[in-house]
């Protein structure tokens, strides 16, 4: 057990008794004007492919109202594939679970990591552009985990915010997902997915990017503006390492692309599968991804689903 530094006031840190870090697990540390997130340390079984949700206790809540300007988030290295911070909606009892839908559409996203060997990443966040955490909100730390050996193993995310007093100043942020869940590869074969989501509010995009996994060959995004002809904005010959570090399209806050309700956006994967097993959703994915303002909700479009009641 070792401490952990908590901003719980801006830039009036305290020390706090923290979670557990994981042996072999050496997250970066706050500095001025940051807080260090800790998730708990959860348990993977042999070959487990598992999303889990980790509800943090209150002493990990922001006692002020914050704007979050930088993040960095890291995972501990074996059968790491992504983590993600949230703040929660609803309060949750303090536990670790495998996520389900209510715990998704009870959350706002406040930072992401990729896994596997790249040991941390920055989150894209640009001048004038930040997320809100509310004080008091319960924090919740989402982890995407596949154990490819015959043991068990454990593992921990870690987060190291750069928060300021809230300002009207800064644009607010959110993310925005479109996803197929229709993947069905054969065995020792090729396959394709596609979705099309047309968006019901305006978006300005920061940051855009696909997501799929080891067995993607190809992945391709348009824009299709109302009324107007589509526009390939993404076009990536897939590559297994992109699973944790996939190409991204970044805009400063004046040059945001500009998505309108009533334009659509799409995305196209295919898949060799060289194994003798079929493989589908969620072992493969096809996601297309966008930080973007004004927002205070994640929406997520499954299957060209508008999240009801956004």
């Amino acid at each position: 057990m070792r401490t952990t530094i908590l901003l719980i006031a801006f830039l009036g840190a305290c020390t706090a008794s923290g979670p557990e870090v994981l042996d072999g697990f050496h997250p970066r540390e706050a500095g001025p004007g940051q807080v260090q997130i800790l998730g708990p340390i959860v348990h993977i079984d042999a070959g487990a492919d598992v999303t889990l949700c980790s509800y943090l206790p209150a002493d990990q809540a922001f006692a002020e109202t914050m704007d979050i300007t930088a993040a960095w988030g890291e995972q501990s290295q074996i059968g790491s594939h992504h983590s993600v911070l949230y703040m929660v909606q609803r309060e949750k009892p303090v536990d670790t679970h495998e996520c389900t839908d209510d715990d998704m559409i009870n959350s706002r996203y406040l930072a992401g990591a990729g896994g596997g060997d790249a040991g941390g990443s920055q989150d894209y966040i640009p001048d004038g552009v930040a997320y809100r955490v509310e004080a008091g909100q319960q924090l919740m730390v989402q982890t995407h985990w596949i154990n490819t050996t015959s043991e068990p193993i454990d593992g921990q995310a870690a987060y190291v915010l750069s928060v300021q007093p809230p300002s009207e100043d800064v644009e607010l942020a959110q993310l925005f997902t479109w996803t197929s869940t229709q993947i069905d590869v054969p065995a020792n074969s090729t396959g394709h997915a596609h979705t099309v989501c047309t968006v019901q509010a305006d978006m300005a995009f920061y940051r855009l990017g696909g997501h799929a996994h080891e067995h993607g060959t190809h992945v391709t995004m348009q824009w299709i503006p109302a009324g107007s002809p589509p526009d390939v904005f993404y076009d990536e010959a897939w590559q297994p390492y992109y699973t944790f570090d996939p190409p991204r399209l970044d805009f400063s806050r004046d040059e945001a692309m500009q998505v309108h309700a009533g334009d659509s956006l799409s995305i196209d994967c295919d898949y060799t599968n060289d194994t003798s097993d079929d493989i589908q959703f969620p072992r493969e994915m096809c996601t297309g991804f966008g930080f973007f303002f004004p927002g205070t909700s994640q929406f997520d479009c499954t299957d060209g689903n508008w999240p009801t009641g956004q």
